[in-house]
């Protein structure tokens, strides 16, 4: 894209930061082949509030982000004239681990956040692709889901309020910092998933979690889709409460290349959380459903190992699937499907089925309890 020189010396005039035109610094922001002219680093909401107001004045595309991992989510964008990085929005303004409230500006990394919640034993529920680099604002912007959906919902359900800069330039102030809040709409809703296209984020209230007192990895392997689909169904019936339902095929193994998955074409593994008797119960009920559907192999880990990989390692690998698919090799394409849950397998199965029709290379990974599948 190109920006007119008086337009970006005016652009200079409303922002204390630098406005960056070098390739590489808009490089970092380019969508879909469209580079932005320009890149600018907002030090608080009120400036972010000029640029929006000098962009709307200029018709000039604004693209947010911090990171920009996300960016290729969506659409391609018709235009990008100015990316605006949030990467200096990102402090923690407001934390009471008695309440289990925690108010960070957008641009926080996730990672960073978690430390600190971690600290209190607390946590987030945002195991998401990207983690170490992806800030707050831009995984509620796209809804990035995350394995732990199944046991504590999406953003939606954690987020108690928020602060964006709308399309006019003034600062919007949605919910509150506490859980029991009722006035008002509640426009978060709107700004979750809407890709920056309904304002820019600036601050989040999150509900916060504590951290269960110990976890436990399962890990059953299976011949044939429809098995591992058997047991997914048996524990979502059943009266256990896990945190994680994760289903893999072979090639998606493949590229976590984690020692602890079988080599089978299927794997459904399983993650529950509590104190020691409840991981027993976990352990001995799920063992006994796997043989049920037909497992060919069950694994359970449920201490710390003498020798080999850390269950720990296994869902990093689980959690960066998506971004490690695509520094392999950044041609491949994810596509990202909601459904209801029951029709994950019949999905994936077609999906399949496509793939070895046009000789596509293919992997399959869904959050089997909660209907998000990755193809």
């Amino acid at each position: 894209m190109t920006v007119a020189t008086d337009k970006l010396e005016s652009l200079r005039s409303v922002t204390a930061g630098p406005v960056a035109t070098d390739a590489a610094s808009c490089q970092r922001f380019a969508v879909d082949g469209v580079t932005p002219a320009a890149v600018v680093e907002p030090a608080d909401a009120k400036e972010l509030c000029e640029i929006v107001r000098w962009a709307r004045a200029h018709k000039a595309a604004l693209v947010p982000a911090t990171s920009g991992c996300y960016l290729p989510i969506g659409n391609p964008p018709a235009a990008a004239d100015v990316a605006v990085s949030l990467a200096r929005l990102n402090r923690v303004l407001a934390y009471d681990p008695g309440d289990l409230t925690l108010t960070v500006e957008a641009g926080a990394p996730l990672a960073a956040v978690e430390v600190t919640l971690g600290e209190q034993k607390q946590f987030l529920p945002g195991m998401t692709a990207y983690f170490e680099r992806a800030a707050v604002g831009g995984l509620v912007a796209v809804n990035a889901s995350s394995p732990l959906r199944f046991a504590y919902g999406a953003w939606r359900d954690f987020i108690v309020g928020m602060k964006f800069v709308s399309g006019e330039g003034k600062l919007v102030k949605t919910g509150g910092r506490v859980v029991k809040n009722v006035a008002g709409y509640d426009l978060s809703k709107l700004l979750i998933g809407s890709l920056g296209t309904l304002g820019i984020i600036t601050e989040i209230n999150f509900k916060c979690f504590p951290l269960p007192a110990g976890t436990a990895t399962f890990i059953a392997g299976f011949q044939e889709l429809e098995a591992a689909l058997t047991l997914r169904d048996l524990v979502v019936h059943s009266a256990l409460q896990p945190t994680v339902i994760e289903l893999l095929d072979s090639a998606a193994a493949q590229v976590i290349g984690s020692p602890l998955l079988p080599a089978t074409e299927w794997t459904l593994v399983v993650a529950a959380s509590g104190v020691e008797a409840v991981i027993a119960r976990y352990q001995r009920e799920l063992e006994a459903r796997a043989r049920e559907a037909g497992a060919a192999s069950f694994v359970a880990h449920t201490g710390e190992p003498e020798a080999g990989e850390h269950p720990d390692a296994l869902w990093a690998g689980v959690r960066e699937l998506v971004a490690t698919a695509r520094e392999k090799n950044p041609a491949t394409t994810v596509v990202k499907t909601t459904l209801p849950f029951t029709n994950v397998g019949p999905v994936l199965a077609k999906a399949q089925q496509v793939a070895a029709r046009y000789e596509l290379p293919s992997a399959a990974h869904a959050h089997a309890g909660s209907g998000i599948a990755y193809l």
